[in-house]
């Protein structure tokens, strides 16, 4: 490792470490502070970070348990429970998203990758966020966590599928691609009921395996396993390795009902270190001085209305799910800070060339805007309007 490696190692541990406190001190979401943290970092190291591999490979590995993390926590359970009706009007709810957002784009005349930008919804900072708030087991509470789910399921699949196509347009390999994405699902479904089975005929050697403590920690080392092996049939795939992550934390989540206790370990082992590295590295692949030009705050502004005045017309169909206009107002700001995958929407297309350096600088400048604003004020309304 050559000194200035390890110098840039040592500035991003100690970012990593103090970014909590400040944060907290100023009342904005860490991976926010992050990325900033990045940005301001960046003026000084960019040339040693376009040499050096280690921190963009520890970034990834930390967006890749990021998205184990949120596969995890959806609540199958809570699903199941939940009216066929009010299903289908969650899931209607975010298909009127996806359809709002691209009815945005043509009216607008812009980009088409600004649709994927406008419907994508993640619940990685709602979660928190709800937790703090003491909504967690409310009913609105866990209604805004399948929305936003089944929302980041959606969005991770129109992520998937819209940049095979725009690589390789409509060929054969693009058929290939798609084939391959099929396969996946198909994989994952045929695991799911064999996991299935397995929990049915031996639920006691599965059980103490889970809640298995000591220094061998077998259920974090079950875990990792998992998530490793989905994440590398992906890439076997030619799928984003986080579409793996995400799915084996889906299969975990949906196979076993206790898993508070492996969530917080892997949490722990997760935001301890690794995923704030992945909002450093964020905000270390753009300018600060490109990212606060007029133009670029211009278009990260109106972008942020656009993600929530479509969420807003969205949610209007909630009212039949049983939702008061209370809870109506406040849903959009719930389901309008999708952080990190705009974030991922900004590296990756800017990587692979179907982004300009300004476009991407506008979609990240959106998912720091979004993250900020809209927690806040979802915080305030919440407090007001549900107290």
């Amino acid at each position: 490792m050559h000194t200035t490696e390890a110098l840039l190692i040592l500035v991003v541990s100690l970012g990593a470490f103090l970014m909590p406190f400040i944060s907290k001190k100023i009342n904005i979401p860490s991976s926010v502070a992050e990325i900033f943290f990045g940005l301001i970092i960046g003026l000084f190291f960019s040339e040693i970070f376009k040499q050096t591999e280690i921190v963009k490979f520890l970034g990834e590995l930390g967006f890749i348990i990021l998205m184990y993390l949120a596969g995890m926590e959806i609540n199958f359970e809570l699903i199941k429970k939940l009216k066929t009706k009010t299903k289908l009007i969650f899931l209607l709810t975010n298909f009127l998203i996806v359809i709002f957002s691209f009815i945005t784009v043509l009216y607008f005349n812009l980009p088409n990758i600004y649709g994927l930008v406008i419907l994508t919804t993640a619940i990685g900072l709602l979660f928190p966020i709800l937790k703090d708030l003491n909504l967690l087991s409310t009913n609105f509470g866990q209604a805004l966590l399948v929305i936003g789910g089944i929302g980041e399921v959606l969005s991770l699949i129109f992520i998937t599928i819209y940049f095979v196509i725009a690589k390789n347009g409509f060929s054969m390999e693009t058929l290939l691609h798609l084939i391959k994405i099929y396969a996946f699902f198909t994989f994952v479904y045929l695991l799911l009921k064999l996991f299935k089975l397995l929990v049915w005929w031996y639920p006691e050697k599965i059980i103490s395996v889970l809640k298995s403590e000591g220094i061998s920690e077998i259920s974090v080392r079950m875990n990792i396993s998992n998530m490793f092996i989905f994440v590398s049939l992906a890439v076997l795939l030619g799928l984003e390795p986080v579409i793996g992550a995400f799915f084996g934390g889906m299969i975990f989540s949906a196979l076993f009902k206790e898993k508070e206790d492996i969530i917080h370990k892997l949490s722990s082992f997760g935001y301890g270190f690794l995923i704030p590295i992945f909002f450093i590295d964020v905000g270390l692949r753009f300018n600060l001085l490109e990212l606060i030009q007029p133009h670029i705050i211009i278009e990260a502004l109106f972008l942020s209305i656009l993600i929530l005045s479509v969420r807003f017309l969205a949610s209007l169909i909630l009212r039949f799910a049983g939702f008061s206009f209370k809870e109506i107002i406040l849903t959009p700001f719930a389901l309008s800070f999708p952080l990190t995958l705009l974030a991922a929407i900004a590296t990756i297309g800017y990587e692979i060339n179907l982004l300009s350096k300004d476009n991407a600088s506008a979609i990240l400048l959106t998912a720091i805007l979004t993250a900020f604003l809209y927690p806040f004020i979802f915080r305030n309304f919440a407090k007001k309007l549900l107290s």
